[in-house]
This record gives C-alpha cells, sequence and structure tokens, in this order.
C-alpha cells in the first residue's frame, strides 16, 4: 500500500444554496487520523468531521498524495471513500 498524505480536506455545506454563506471545516488533520487508523478507507459524516452547517446537507471535497502524485477526491455526507484507489489527476 502506497503511503497516504492529506495535503487539505474540507467539509461544508451552502445554506439554501447561498453562495455567499459557504459553512465549511477544514478537516485535514481529522482524514489523515482516518486514513492512518481505517487503513485509507473512510465514511465521510458528520460523526467523522462534524456538522458545520447543521440541517443541510454537507459536501466533501479533498487532495491526497498517494506514492507521490496527488488524487483529488470529492463526494457527499454519508459516503464512503478508499483513498488507497481512484481519485482524479
Amino acid at each position: 500500500m502506497a503511503s497516504l498524505k492529506v495535503v487539505f480536506a474540507t467539509y461544508g455545506a451552502l445554506p439554501g444554496g447561498h453562495q455567499n454563506q459557504a459553512q465549511a471545516f477544514d478537516v485535514s488533520a481529522q482524514l489523515q487520523n482516518l486514513i492512518d487508523a481505517e487503513n485509507g478507507i473512510v465514511a465521510i459524516s458528520d460523526a467523522n468531521f462534524g456538522d458545520p452547517s447543521y440541517g443541510n446537507t454537507k459536501h466533501f471535497g479533498a487532495c491526497v498524495n498517494r506514492g507521490g502524485v496527488n488524487h483529488y477526491f470529492a463526494c457527499q455526507e454519508n459516503q464512503v471513500i478508499d483513498f488507497n484507489a481512484g481519485g482524479g489527476l
């Protein structure tokens, strides 16, 4: 398994779809801890990252370096990502 290093990760929402009301957390440290503890397979959820925008559907975005190459990931809350595979370049 290649080494996985979180470059950045964010989790949040736009309440009511208003672009000037973004509510998000930097979850880079939490993601790195979860990747290390869960062998790279992580549930993207309020339980793991907190709730930056109560009552709104959250989205997640991250850049994770795998084997010296940055891979980009995105999903909606309550999905699971295997950071050992896939991701956009």
